[in-house]
């Protein structure tokens, strides 16, 4: 009986040796991430890509480049490029790997396009106003201001929902008056 004792107790204490081993995941420590904004691809015809380094548990700084390949835009603008860099600061952070959760976004837009519009004049030979379609490029830059969420996956994976805009600067008149900065992104953090 007290060979029997003793051996329970050795696989006892050997099984209490195995249960130290964290069986938790590992956390991301990446400090790059790279994404690409699926809404306005499937939407507009945009192709967005972003990328963001962490600068610590609480802000990251990054930039993001946007190519319209088709003819409508989310703002009905024209808008061919973009390229915009951005300074997030993320709040309600209480995980041990920084750069997610809810987060506020300073950015300046530099982007350019065309603007399709129409002339009107008056032809006094046919008593008639005629109608021409004029395309003007125009070039602007611009300052502003978006909110969302992201969210980080142990294994490295990003899904980001944010909304904003922002208001250009240089007044061109076949420009829009401001830009929309947002989409559903989806990523991974390396």
């Amino acid at each position: 009986m007290k060979k029997l004792f003793f051996i329970a107790i050795i696989l006892t204490a050997f099984d209490g040796f195995s249960q130290e081993t964290d069986n938790s995941q590992e956390i991301p420590q990446g400090k790059h991430d790279l994404r690409f904004d699926g809404f306005e691809a499937l939407v507009f015809e945009t192709l967005e890509f972003n990328y963001e380094y962490v600068i610590g548990k609480y802000s990251g700084a990054g930039a993001a480049i946007s190519f319209n390949l088709g003819e409508k835009s989310f703002e009905g603008s024209g808008t061919k490029f973009a390229f915009t860099p951005y300074y997030r600061q993320y709040f309600l952070n209480k995980k041990d790997y920084g750069a997610r959760g809810l987060f506020v976004e300073g950015s300046i837009q530099f982007a350019s396009g065309k603007y399709d519009g129409y002339s009107y004049f008056y032809d006094p030979s046919i008593d008639y106003y005629q109608q021409i379609m004029t395309t003007e490029k125009w070039f602007e830059t611009g300052i502003g201001l978006s909110v969302g969420q992201k969210w980080v996956s142990h294994n490295g994976f990003i899904f980001e929902i944010s909304a904003g805009g922002g208001r250009y600067l240089l007044n061109d008149e076949a420009a829009p008056a401001g830009y929309f900065r947002g989409g559903i992104l989806v990523g991974y953090r390396f």
